[in-house]
């Protein structure tokens, strides 16, 4: 009954789609805004995204989050060489930067001026099409290897979270270089010069377009096709789709997986530079604040082509492009458009994928197929936090935190320790949900910022007293993480890393940059009481002895963090030391397993999301009461990214591990440090968290705690072995029972 209930809502779906399509061309006013060159041209950049996702992941296994900001950065490779005629190289960390720092810090008057690396190659002014096209293409084939070779071919064998982490650290360092080297302004492009774009071209149904934006249309079909006929038809696509299905069997039968997912990723990296370049030369522009997040609808065109149908796929892609120019039709020209106040409701265009994503994977239950992979690999060591760290570690760390904060930082680090405080909280939020669950969630900043925006609410509008908006704040988080948790029931891994990715962009424009909840150009405002910062320099004195200088912000607004950091971490030790702690790691290793020794496997995913985005809330409230206000932009569904990648940096799946990340969020201690004592600039807090997070995600899963942790157990183990076995116990009898025993009992 279930099944055939579900076929039928497929069905109906499915001609749902097929009569609004129809629709949108036989109703003349919104065929005129759907059939649009640009609207073609967005569609076919979302092809290009999607159709090497599709390639990637049939050839690899890899589920590409980057693949937006690859089509970007070759893009802007192309229009630099047709303007400049250069080929720009990514802004790598100068060692020397560093030397210099030191230096310059201890002497003042020092000249020391060390080379840099160089960031371009230059070819000569007014290069033309085909020299910066073959340029560009070749780039994109060496992209590809260097992709493969450096990065997913050491994680082969790897969990879906490695291969996720490595790709969205991809995704957070490629448009940062773009924004260190060029700004966050749109980069204009030249046209292609074949072209002439004040001649349209006439096609049936009244439609005029521009002949280069009809040119990437056919491209874009002719490339659909010919795929399918790689794919289907020739030995190498046959081989690609057996080791897609069981890369033992392939084996077997005498082809090299490995050589296989090279090809695709340097076919995958060329379609999408190529398409990437045409598409750019027909928008004319290339904006680095759009184009990474058009990976949501280029994964929803993918879902909807089963990620195995390059025709469905470019057919979802390109109606999904010239959506948004219907959706801005239906704005401004129809009143039973949806309204927000006296307003329009924004990002309309932006929640279509995501409503698409959720049926798609809500009818079929899982999204992508299920890869034979020779080795899975393992997710990385939760450790139960041992009994020193509970009663003395943690307590003693707290107490140099509130000295630090009271007596010694200024004003800048004292700002830097609170970032780090709240950084904390939102990476405790990404351990229990990926670390004790597994479930990859990339929308804790979105479950944090609606959490701060109601705070904003209730403290200005409705006058609720401090602390209870904090509580308030946490709870509906919650309640929408509960929400966004059902889909977890069917998906996990890589599919609901997508849905929560597809998520935090539809919150971010359509609820965040609603201008009722945002406040507008000068944000949300929030009643701050004076416990937490004086609306004047003020100083302490505690016992005897003058804390604060008397500059903004005042020690108090840090020991406000500090507390409810020490509550939480505390609070999520507990929960891994707990039945329920075990109960959630036996489900991320394995939900059968744990089902059949009696774990309530659903109950479990619930309440891990509960949990995290619970504190992800009470993050968001603190963040609120710390700055004043709110505003978009701190919770944007980059900042998600960004925290994700901390959270792994650190360690994922520990207590410890979310403060190492702390540490390293924007504007924390670490960057500050690095920023106010080194010299390196605040622009590449990005750029190093991106390929932290891909160095980690091949050499380090475990993080920094881990290999902390790692050392410390070596050291145990060396000094062991020196001092000899225990009085009474033969040599070479075996180990006794000690930590490491205990822990891998505990995560086993």
């Amino acid at each position: 009954m279930k099944g055939s209930l579900t076929k039928y809502l497929q069905w109906f779906i499915g001609a749902s789609a097929i009569v609004m399509v129809a629709w949108a061309l036989i109703d003349s006013d919104s065929r005129a805004h759907f059939l649009t060159g640009s609207g073609l041209a967005s569609g076919a950049l979302i092809a290009a995204i999607s159709l090497g996702v599709v390639i990637t992941y049939r050839g690899s296994g890899v589920v590409n989050f980057a693949n937006s900001a690859i089509a970007m950065y070759i893009a802007y490779v192309y229009a630099v060489l047709r303007k400049d005629g250069d080929l720009f190289l990514p802004p790598l960390p100068n060692p020397f930067a560093l030397v210099e720092g030191i230096v310059h810090k201890l002497d003042s008057t020092s000249t020391l001026d060390l080379p840099d690396w160089p960031t371009r190659i230059s070819f000569g002014p007014d290069m033309q099409f085909w020299p910066a096209l073959l340029i560009s293409v070749v780039f994109a084939l060496l992209l590809g290897l260097v992709l493969h070779f450096f990065i997913f071919r050491p994680l082969r064998q790897a969990p879906p979270l490695a291969k996720v982490v490595a790709s969205i650290g991809l995704c957070l360092y490629l448009p940062a270089v773009i924004v260190r080297r060029f700004g966050i302004q749109p980069f204009t492009v030249q046209s292609i010069p074949y072209f002439k774009v004040d001649r349209p071209v006439s096609l049936p149904l009244g439609v005029k377009i521009n002949a280069d934006e009809l040119v990437l249309t056919i491209l874009v079909i002719v490339l659909t096709v010919a795929l399918y006929a790689v794919f289907q038809l020739t030995r190498f696509g046959l081989a690609t789709r057996a080791a897609s299905e069981n890369e033992k069997g392939a084996v077997v039968l005498g082809f090299s997986p490995e050589f296989l997912a090279g090809a695709n990723w340097i076919i995958s990296t060329l379609i999408t530079g190529v398409l990437g370049i045409f598409a750019a030369t027909v928008l004319r522009t290339i904006d680095p604040n759009v184009i990474p997040a058009l990976i949501i609808p280029a994964l929803t065109a993918a879902l909807v082509g089963s990620f195995t149908s390059f025709g469905w796929t470019t057919f979802a892609a390109m109606v999904l492009g010239m959506q948004f120019g219907l959706v801005k039709y239906f704005e401004a020209q129809h009143h039973w458009y949806p309204k927000s106040g006296t307003s329009i409701f924004p990002g309309m265009e932006r929640v279509l994928p995501l409503v698409i994503i959720v049926l798609v994977l809500f009818l079929r239950g899982k999204s992508l197929p299920t890869r034979g992979a020779i080795s899975s690999g393992r997710l990385p060591f939760s450790p139960t936090p041992p009994r020193w760290a509970i009663r003395y570690g943690g307590p003693a760390l707290a107490l140099a935190t509130a000295i630090c904060g009271l007596f010694i930082f200024g004003p800048t680090f004292r700002l830097a320790l609170a970032n780090t405080l709240i950084g904390i909280i939102i990476c405790l939020s990404i351990v229990v949900i990926t670390g004790y669950i597994g479930q990859i969630s990339l929308a804790q900043m979105a479950f944090a910022g609606i959490s701060a925006f109601l705070v904003a609410k209730l403290t200005t509008q409705h006058n609720v007293p401090f602390p209870i908006p904090i509580f308030i704040g946490a709870v509906v988080a919650m309640l929408v993480g509960v929400l966004v948790a059902l889909p977890a029931l069917r998906v996990r891994g890589v599919n609901l890393a997508i849905v929560t990715l597809a998520f935090a962009v539809a919150v971010d424009k359509a609820v965040f940059g609603n201008q009722s909840v945002n406040g507008g150009f000068v944000g949300a405002p929030v009643k701050v009481p004076q416990l937490i910062s004086q609306p004047r320099d003020v100083q302490y004195k505690i016992l005897g002895i003058i804390a604060g200088d008397g500059k903004q912000p005042n020690p108090m607004t840090a020991m406000f963090c500090l507390v409810v950091v020490v509550i939480l971490c505390y609070a999520v030790a507990n929960l891994r030391r707990s039945a329920t702690g075990r109960r959630m790691l036996a489900t991320r290793s394995n939900e059968r397993a744990a089902a059949a020794a009696g774990v309530n496997v659903s109950g479990m995913k619930i309440l891990a999301f509960a949990v995290s985005a619970f504190i992800a809330g009470v993050g968001g409230a603190v963040s609120a009461y710390r700055f004043g206000g709110v505003t978009p932009d701190k919770f944007n569904y980059v900042q998600s990214l960004t925290f994700f990648a901390f959270a792994y940096l650190g360690g994922i799946a520990s207590v410890y591990g979310s403060i190492s990340g702390g540490f390293l969020v924007a504007g924390g201690l670490v960057f500050t440090f690095l920023s106010e004592k080194l010299g390196v600039p605040s622009e590449f807090t990005l750029i190093l968290g991106g390929l932290g997070l891909v160095v980690a995600s091949v050499r380090n899963p475990e993080g920094i705690a881990g290999a902390v942790r790692q050392i410390g157990m070596n050291v145990r183990r060396k000094r062991g072995s020196r001092e000899g076995p225990p009085e009474g116990v033969a040599a070479g009898a075996g180990p006794s029972p000690s930590t490491d025993t205990r822990e891998v009992g505990a995560a086993s």
